[in-house]
């Protein structure tokens, strides 16, 4: 009879459980890749083992996460979830709002047996695709000026920040830093750089790079755009200082869900986008040698393809107006009134234009607090109770039609909006029942401009320029 140790009998009883099977974690993701923007999430599976078989219920299991979040909210790189009957448990990893990638671990131990076990596995945050992308006429962007000095010399360095965002056909919003996109500018150049302080992605635009100023256009008459000779003889209209640009990304095509399944269906009415193009000459339509994305590759651009597009590219407009020094003329940068006599007791309204030499307003930021300086000169009785220095705005002169459907129409001018901004400043007789003769008076303007942000959160150094026109007369 051969006799065995109670110490032997042990190793013989582990040897037994350890040949059972191993002890791990099987880790799956039902994507590898989902999309960048915060919206989009992958399932992960982690199924605990023991020895070969599944841990027992309530078994905790810890993920940690290098990036991206376990909530939809965001900020959750670390949770833990009970295993079930089966040993598995599941989460959801949603993606960062940049590209890039997450390495997700799993992990559980055992107290009684003291085994535990680990694994990881990669999740990628891509472009925005299928169902994450954003739908045509969403897809915008928005930039912190609207006009910029650029038409001044030197080109000053003016950066301006922009953003894109959109939303999918869920309506959820994709930020710009989810998105890689490709911009095509009548004049300037974009930068893309990430906000160490939001940690959002931004794009720069600058009036350096590129095209060196935007088209020179004739003076539309459809839209009644104003436009004259300068003293050179060269005709000058604000749509000379406009700069189109655009940015193209993966998206898709809008349409109306009738049986509300969250999906295109045949039938479905949609709208059928254009291939991307830069509308420089401002007509909505490609022509010339205006650029445009051949998406076909037909060599010509086409304004749809009878189809509903899952899968295409579509663009963001925007439109800013570059400007140029304060000029003073009678069709730019003046002072309008109605006559110089004020009468006893009476007043005399005084009109004043801050505009370049393309009838444009000068750029000027509320923000950097720019203004226009009235001054009132008086020998007796011309006084005014109005502001002396009124702030200036970011402005252009005209308007776009802001709440038509589309993106394209969203751009189109407005007829008859070639409108200036005027800056009102009333003098008046400010002694109505004295008997002293009539007294002088004179009324001048300068405008303190800046020709726009320095990309720090700061502006250019402000400018000071004043209008020639200046208003002279009697006060009784």
């Amino acid at each position: 009879m051969t006799v065995v140790s109670r110490a032997m009998c042990l190793l013989l009883l582990a040897a037994l459980v350890s040949c059972g099977g191993a002890t791990e974690i099987r880790l799956t993701a039902d994507r590898d890749t989902i999309s960048a923007g915060g919206t989009d999430a992958a399932t992960i599976t982690a199924e605990a083992l023991l020895s070969g078989s599944p841990v027992a219920a309530g078994t905790e299991i810890t993920f940690e996460a290098t990036s991206g979040s376990f909530d939809a909210a965001g900020g959750v790189t670390s949770t833990k979830q009970s295993a079930d009957s089966h040993g598995k448990a599941q989460v959801k990893l949603y993606s960062t709002l940049t590209q890039g990638s997450s390495t997700v671990t799993a992990e559980f131990s055992d107290s009684a047996s003291g085994l535990s076990a680990t694994s990881s596995l990669t999740i990628k945050f891509g472009p925005p695709s299928g169902g994450s992308t954003p739908v045509d006429g969403t897809f915008r962007m928005t930039c912190n000026a609207v006009n910029i000095g650029a038409l001044r010399e030197p080109v000053p360095d003016i950066n301006v920040t922009c953003n894109l965002t959109g939303l999918t056909r869920k309506g959820e919003t994709i930020k710009g830093a989810a998105f890689s996109p490709m911009f095509q500018t009548e004049a300037g150049s974009f930068t893309i750089k990430d906000d160490s302080y939001s940690g959002d992605r931004v794009f720069v635009y600058s009036p350096k790079g590129g095209a060196s100023a935007p088209k020179d256009l004739p003076p539309d008459p459809a839209l009644n755009e104003r436009s004259y000779n300068d003293p050179n003889g060269k005709q000058r209209n604000p749509r000379d200082g406009l700069v189109t640009l655009i940015a193209v990304v993966n998206g898709e095509e809008a349409f109306t869900d009738s049986n509300g399944n969250g999906q295109y269906d045949q039938g479905e009415p949609f709208v059928d986008s254009p291939e991307p193009f830069l509308d420089a000459d401002d007509d909505d339509k490609r022509g010339g040698a205006e650029w445009y994305l051949d998406l076909n590759g037909n060599q010509r651009w086409d304004e749809g393809n009878g189809q509903w597009d899952g899968a295409t590219k579509i663009m963001a407009i925007y439109k800013m107006l570059w400007t140029g020094a304060l000029n003073s003329s009678s069709k730019t940068s003046r002072i309008d009134r109605a006559t110089t006599t004020i009468a006893k007791g009476g007043k005399l309204e005084l009109t004043a234009y801050v505009l370049d030499l393309n009838m444009n307003p000068v750029a000027a930021f509320p923000d950097n607090s720019d203004y226009l300086e009235w001054t009132l000169t008086s020998a007796g009785d011309a006084t005014s109770q109005d502001s002396t220095d009124p702030p200036l705005a970011n402005v252009l002169g005209f308007s776009f039609d802001k709440a038509a459907s589309s993106e394209r129409k969203r751009w189109r001018i407005l007829t008859n909006s070639f409108t200036a901004s005027p800056y009102k400043f009333t003098v008046q007789d400010g002694y109505p029942t004295d008997t002293d003769p009539a007294t002088s008076y004179s009324v001048t303007t300068t405008a303190h401009v800046s020709p726009g942000p320095a990309g720090d959160g700061s502006f250019l150094q402000q400018l000071t320029e004043k209008i020639n026109d200046k208003v002279e007369g009697m006060c009784d």
